[in-house]
């Protein structure tokens, strides 16, 4: 390293550069690294700042010492010895007139420095916490090393000023980033959100210490979560987080029982709407359907949820949870040409989740198939086998949840059976139907009416 060091005093920087690449870091003993590291340190201090050949040799060095940091705590201790590093890459990380990509590098030299070492770790957290933080939530090319290092910070119960709360605020801003420009968030982002979301026994602290709009960007990413295929989703969450959302769900839930349309717009029945949404998932994904199968009272609970956003949806004035049926407008749904917007509506899809929920729940469980039969549900669900642009795949949800409920349940079978028709059901689908003469018309919108063809 001394010639090399020589080299770049006399600014031979090709002639510096060669020599680097010939360094092999990896069969260094700790005392040469020790005599050593000093000259890497002020070649790259040297050559930081600009110009092609000097570019590479800073990250050359930086690389070695990067490398370095695999042999072992002794190596990594030296580096972070060295008493003007800490402050030099401080300085190089706030300039943004540095090139990036030794800005960069010197970030992932501070979390080599901070792999399986506590002192390193609670020494670079005290003096960077806060410029990390800001990358994390910049999302910009420094935040996946930002948060590897606060990460391994995190994982080995350093003491780095930082609780739950924080991280899952600054986590969950990287993601609302990315879901607003529609790419995933960055690897560390991910593994760690899925470290406080399968392992952190901290995290339903956090969860309730976040404002309501976090939390129900976290329930939202944890529904993602669930929905992954096995090869991706490989832990399950943390028992304590989901039974802590299940009975969450219930208690506020009951703002939804208790009151009437006009409440239905606030932030909280978002949240309960997100869980809700959450739920309908998990019953389809084990291990969390058979949980829920075995707790009546999530299955009562969502059945009588049902009744009631039926019940809200019958007023005479048509809300937001009053079925579309009419054939024109499912077809300007479809087009996106409907005034409704209903897609925006925080009622979309709901009752489909409901619905969705309780066939699940169903299945093969004794307890909630005569619930539902005692309590109304299943007649509820009756209700639901028609159309309903607001709530895609209703109808087939329904069928399901009617097939299940009379598995091998005589008395729902013989309930089933026990219906008689008194009448045409109230179905403006079949009004608009017969009011044309049984024909349906398919209008261009610009163009003439199509010739009408006879429904078979």
């Amino acid at each position: 390293m001394e010639q090399i060091a020589g080299q770049v005093s006399e600014k031979d920087f090709e002639a510096a550069l060669k020599g680097l690449n010939e360094l092999n870091i990896s069969n260094c003993v700790y005392d040469q690294f020790k005599s050593e590291s000093d000259k890497i340190l002020d070649v790259f201090l040297t050559c930081h700042t600009d110009g092609d050949y000097q570019n590479k040799i800073a990250i050359k060095c930086l690389n070695l010492l990067k490398r370095s940091c695999a042999l072992g705590e002794s190596f990594q201790n030296e580096i972070i010895s060295k008493e003007p590093l800490l402050g030099n890459i401080s300085k190089i990380l706030n300039d943004d007139g540095i090139p990036e990509n030794v800005r960069l590098n010197c970030l992932q030299l501070l979390a080599n420095l901070c792999v399986q070492n506590k002192p390193n770790q609670q020494r670079i957290l005290k003096e960077f916490k806060e410029y990390l933080l800001k990358c994390i939530q910049a999302n910009t090319g420094f935040t996946n090393a930002a948060t590897m290092l606060v990460y391994n910070a995190f994982i080995y119960k350093a003491d780095i000023g930082l609780d739950a709360q924080e991280l899952l605020t600054v986590l969950l801003e990287n993601v609302e980033t990315n879901r607003r420009i529609q790419q995933e968030a960055p690897e560390f982002v991910a593994i760690f959100l899925e470290y406080l979301m399968c392992d952190s026994n901290e995290v339903v602290e956090g969860y309730e210490r976040i404002e309501c709009e976090k939390r129900i960007l976290f329930v939202r990413y944890l529904n993602e979560y669930i929905r992954q295929d096995q090869h991706r989703r490989s832990r399950p969450l943390q028992q304590d987080l989901f039974k802590h959302l299940l009975v969450d769900f219930k208690k506020k839930s009951d703002c939804v029982l208790k009151t009437v349309d006009s409440y239905l717009d606030g932030e909280k029945t978002d949240e309960v709407f997100t869980l809700l949404a959450f739920f309908a998932d998990a019953t389809c994904v084990e291990p969390y359907g058979s949980f829920l199968r075995q707790d009546g009272a999530l299955f009562l609970n969502m059945g009588c949820l049902l009744r009631q956003l039926q019940t809200i949806g019958k007023n005479e004035n048509g809300n937001m949870f009053t079925p579309v049926q009419k054939i024109e407008e499912i077809l300007k749904v479809k087009q996106g040409n409907s005034e409704l917007n209903i897609e925006q509506d925080i009622s979309f899809t709901l009752k489909s989740s409901l619905v969705k929920a309780l066939a699940n729940l169903s299945y093969k469980n004794k307890k909630n198939q005569n619930l539902a039969r005692d309590m109304q549900i299943m007649a509820a669900i009756l209700e639901c086998t028609n159309l309903d642009a607001r709530n895609p795949l209703i109808k087939e949800w329904s069928i399901l949840a009617i097939r299940n409920l009379c598995d091998d349940n005589l008395e729902n079978q013989k309930f089933v059976a026990s219906l008689t028709k008194i009448g045409d059901a109230e179905n403006s689908l079949l009004t608009e139907y017969n009011s044309a003469g049984g024909t349906i018309r398919i209008k261009d919108g610009c163009s003439a009416p199509s010739p009408s063809s006879r429904g078979q």
